[in-house]
């Protein structure tokens, strides 16, 4: 399970990376694509209950 959790943040975060550089470059559909990967991650992570307060306010727009 550490394993999952681990990979887990570490998709989440290399997604939020992902999402500002895409906000950044003005693509505005890879940012709609790393959005909902975020959203998927999320939801991944509240299926089984893996905390990830750590993150703060996800802002996926800009």
């Amino acid at each position: 399970m550490r394993e999952f959790v681990l990979t887990l943040h570490l998709r989440i975060h290399d997604s939020i990376t992902a999402l500002r550089r895409a906000h950044a470059i003005g693509d505005d559909d890879l940012a709609t694509a790393q959005a909902g990967e975020i959203e998927d991650l999320v939801e991944i992570a509240a299926r089984h209950g893996i905390d990830i307060a750590g993150y703060g306010s996800l802002t996926l727009t800009a």
